[in-house]
């Protein structure tokens, strides 16, 4: 009788903490850019939330601001390792020769855009 009552309890935890965890709104995609203005030449740091991205996948980084080292659909990208919690973030430099003016910045993760922009304003280089 007591067995059955552990087991019964114990199902009965696991049934709750599945609904809870469905309850829990999914972490929102995020992405920020630091420094927000640089000079060509620069290195910025571009980090986030790809949260619902596979674990281990690539987020793709989005800007003509970015040197041509990867693309995706024409347009310069720098790509960022997704880590646990949906993380990421790398580091990329922009062109000492990139026009001055501002430059917006997306992602996109498994095929699908993550709906987030940040804005990058270059400068003239030193």
């Amino acid at each position: 009788m007591q067995r059955r009552r552990i087991w019964l309890l114990a199902c009965l935890g696991g049934v709750l903490a599945c609904s809870l965890a469905s309850a829990l709104p999914a972490a929102t995609p995020s992405l920020s850019v630091s420094p927000a203005s640089i000079r060509a030449g620069g290195t910025i740091r571009l980090s986030g939330s790809a949260d619902g991205c596979t674990l281990g996948s690539n987020v793709f980084l989005l800007s003509r601001a970015f040197v041509r080292r990867h693309e995706f659909a024409g347009v310069p990208a720098a790509l960022a390792k997704v880590r646990t919690g949906g993380a990421f973030k790398v580091w990329t430099t922009i062109p000492r020769a990139r026009r001055p003016g501002h430059y917006v910045i997306t992602a996109r993760c498994g095929g699908g855009n993550l709906g987030v922009s940040v804005s990058l304003r270059v400068r003239r280089p030193a």
